[in-house]
């Protein structure tokens, strides 16, 4: 059997819903006349009567009910045909904004971009480095395709996707004295010099109060921001207490990662903005984004 246009098939579908000529003509648009075509040409085409012409209202005949449940999937397949070319239109030709702080930028985005690149070649890329408070102020002005925060951050927990807990790590110049072993302890650190977070901050309170619990005096002589921690290290200024994406960010050769027990853990979550849906290109960003933490944790463990 020759397939019939899918007007046909819609024609159809229309007027049983709407239970007259009259009235699915007003719906499609188009003349009653033309309509009847589309039926009569659709029934001669199938063999099938399709409607009940006896009374004053069209009404389904058995064999009608039967292919209207047949022609609604037929429709619903054409939508998501439609609704998937308009999301490969997008990822083709599309625009991402995406909101971060220096450190996530340096450790988290290169490897996020290279395999994201690898699926969506043609889309523009926009990665703001902004502060932790212009970070707020952006994002409660939702001026964001996508954001990624260091957790704790509050924000709608259905508007966000957790991506990961990461242990903290000790830096280290690469000839020192501790470099040689795979794991460091805290007691190991008595006495060293560091490099630390400037007071007052998140990080460095964590971390102030990962050696007190321990009871070992930790007071930084130097203090930087998270972006400048790797340079001072390698400049052997002193040891640093880092989460992994600033350990492992722009390094000259000269610095080593060590796994530190016990220690502090750090959360990173990705957001989307709460007024409006999610985008495809923000969901497919994120998972490339997990599938460059993956393989960033594997590197870890080699």
């Amino acid at each position: 059997m020759k397939q019939p246009p899918f007007r046909w098939i819609e024609t159809f579908r229309v007027i049983a819903g709407a239970g007259s000529m009259t009235d699915a003509a007003k719906i499609l648009g188009v003349d009653q006349s033309a309509m009847s075509r589309h039926i009569a040409s659709l029934e001669s085409q199938l063999g099938i009567s399709l409607f009940d012409r006896s009374k004053r209202r069209l009404r389904l005949t058995a064999e009608g009910k039967l292919l209207l449940a047949e022609a609604d999937s037929a429709a619903e397949a054409l939508n998501r045909f439609v609704r998937k070319a308009n999301q490969i239109r997008r990822v083709s030709d599309g625009h991402l904004r995406v909101l971060t702080s220096a450190t996530l930028a340096r450790g988290l985005m290169p490897k996020a971009l290279r395999i994201f690149k690898e699926k969506a070649a043609c889309v523009s890329v926009n990665i703001e480095v902004v502060s932790r408070g212009e970070l707020e102020r952006r994002i409660e002005g939702q001026q964001f395709d996508l954001c990624a925060v260091a957790l704790p951050f509050t924000y709608p927990s259905e508007h966000m996707v957790h991506i990961g807990r990461f242990p903290g790590v000790c830096v280290l110049h690469k000839s020192h004295k501790l470099a040689k072993q795979q794991k460091i302890s805290l007691s190991d650190l008595a006495g060293e010099a560091f490099v630390g977070l400037p007071q007052g901050t998140i990080g460095r309170m964590r971390i102030d109060q990962l050696f007190a619990t321990a009871g070992i005096d930790y007071k930084p002589q130097f203090e930087t921001t998270a972006v400048a921690v790797n340079e001072f290290v390698e400049d052997g200024i002193g040891i640093a207490i880092a989460d992994p994406f600033t350990a492992k960010s722009n390094s000259g050769g000269n610095v080593v990662v060590r796994q530190l027990e016990p220690t502090i853990h750090y959360e990173f979550a990705f957001i989307f903005p709460a007024d409006r849906p999610r985008t495809t290109l923000a969901s497919m960003f994120i998972e490339a984004a997990e599938e460059g933490l993956r393989q960033q944790n594997q590197d870890y463990h080699q």
